[in-house]
């Protein structure tokens, strides 16, 4: 196993990185599994396979890919990936991040989705304010997506991508924090035994497609404290 920090990812890349990213939200007939990811993308195939490429599209152009591979050589199959915005920045911030592809799923969702998308980002970022966190943090490295592919799960994949981003984050002249939040208690259980500190959490509105989502935000991960 090896943890990959790539750059110029090619079109065949980015469609495996979204291959695998999709996958792991689906289970084996194709059908959306996550609640989250249901809302996101109103529980349409399609819509989940742009949002994840707007997404990998995104780091590779602005921030940061990070690829977990079987073997030591890159390039190689992507079994699990991190898709992190460092300090200053955060994803579809500009007009430009989002042209490379959020415009076209935004295009995609219905109004109600849209409407998802927004009570989203108002908790999330009335989550972050009470506890002083900043959306666009100047010395946070930020992770935004961090998944394996599912018939690899529970081999320590993940754990090695969180590590290869903390200690990126940790090398000398940056020692920036490690930030994130989400959406399932099992996921938050996972990041609380890597060492993450949970200071909040709330609930989202799921209609028509469950009850609700949880959200919960993280203390910025102190690098220089690992």
């Amino acid at each position: 196993m090896k943890v990959h920090l790539v750059k110029n990812l090619t079109e065949e890349q980015i469609e495996e990185a979204v291959r695998v990213i999709v996958d792991g939200f689906c289970n084996d007939n194709g059908e959306i599994t996550e609640l989250v990811q249901i809302c996101f993308n109103g529980n349409n195939i399609d819509n989940l396979k742009l949002y994840s490429r707007a997404m990998v599209r995104d780091a590779n152009a602005t921030s940061h890919v990070f690829v977990g591979t079987e073997g030591d050589v890159w390039p190689a199959p992507i079994i699990s990936i991190g898709l992190c915005w460092e300090p200053g920045k955060a994803l579809w911030a500009t007009k430009e991040q989002r042209a490379l592809g959020f415009d076209d799923l935004f295009s995609a969702i219905s109004s109600e989705t849209r409407a998802f998308w927004g009570e989203v980002k108002k908790i999330g970022d009335s989550l972050k304010a009470e506890h002083g966190l900043s959306s666009i943090a100047m010395d946070t490295f930020y992770v935004n997506m961090m998944l394996t592919d599912r018939h690899f799960r529970g081999r320590g994949y993940g754990s090695a991508i969180m590590r290869a981003i903390i200690d990126h984050a940790a090398q000398e002249g940056r020692k920036w924090s490690v930030g994130l939040m989400t959406q399932s208690a099992e996921n938050r259980d996972w990041y609380a035994s890597l060492g993450f500190k949970e200071v909040a959490s709330s609930r989202i509105p799921a209609a028509p497609y469950g009850d609700f989502i949880p959200i919960y935000a993280f203390e910025p991960y102190e690098t220089n404290l690992k």
